[in-house]
């Protein structure tokens, strides 16, 4: 079937006109003569249909935009040892997510800060369509209770997630490394001025990590990254204001 085939078929019964071998009526000639302006309303629906959230939004953040990048679906363990899964606890929601690990004591209890900061100024009609969440970027320390002590700690109440075993092969542990992927986490294990990757790691070692927090729409694509050097309150809670209306 050709492109102008496929239009044709899709249009609504209202503006099909009868084709006929004898003269057209009056009232035919008039549909007729309007015919061009009803394909072209009937175009641009069509198109409009096949349009994407971030393509109808065309809003520039006060933070780094992201353009196009869809979360993958996940499941990670809670500090509380519970699985959690994005598309099941997150649907419909506005996330704000930031990658931190409990033995970082300088920037990231000052982003967890902040987190609790926004979250305070939201109203209960946007706290429902919000959710935080934190992820860690050392599993191998950060196992379920000691992420629970630090998010009881921060007074951080929302979920902590984290793989359920330090086993660099186990499955749980890949789960953890395809988030850090899709979020463009970048992360290196350090030892004695050498590096290694992620997945090969020192007993003793220390975490550099090169992230941010990112606001990810109702729509599950990645709309703004926020560094961790880099957070303005005020703004990051307009941008977060912002997905609220899409």
């Amino acid at each position: 079937m050709t492109a102008s085939r496929m239009l044709l078929a899709s249009l609504p019964d209202c503006i099909w006109f009868n084709w006929t071998l004898t003269s057209p009526t009056a009232s035919e000639l008039i549909f007729m003569s309007n015919y061009p302006l009803a394909l072209l309303m009937c175009s641009l629906l069509l198109l409009a249909g096949c349009t994407s959230p971030g393509e109808l939004d065309r809003w520039t953040p006060h933070g780094e935009a992201i353009e196009s990048v869809r979360v993958q679906d996940f499941t990670l363990t809670t500090s509380e040892g519970i699985p959690w899964t994005y598309s099941e606890e997150a649907t419909n929601t506005t996330l704000a997510i930031a990658f931190l690990f409990t033995n970082c004591i300088d920037i990231c209890p000052i982003v967890t800060h902040n987190m609790k900061w926004v979250k305070s100024q939201l109203t209960p009609e946007e706290l429902n369509k919000t959710t935080f969440l934190t992820i860690t970027v050392d599993p191998w320390r950060d196992n379920t209770t000691v992420l629970h002590d630090w998010k009881t700690g921060t007074n951080s109440e929302w979920m902590h997630l984290t793989s359920s075993s330090n086993d660099s092969e186990s499955p749980s542990m890949a789960a953890l490394q395809n988030v850090w992927i899709n979020f463009g986490v970048g992360l290196t294990i350090e030892e004695a001025g050498t590096n290694s990757s992620a997945r090969h790691h020192p007993d003793d070692y220390t975490v550099n990590h090169s992230t941010g927090t990112i606001l990810v729409d109702r729509f599950g694509y990645q709309r703004v990254w926020w560094g961790d050097n880099d957070w303005i309150l005020d703004l990051f809670l307009e941008d977060l204001r912002h997905l609220h209306t899409l």
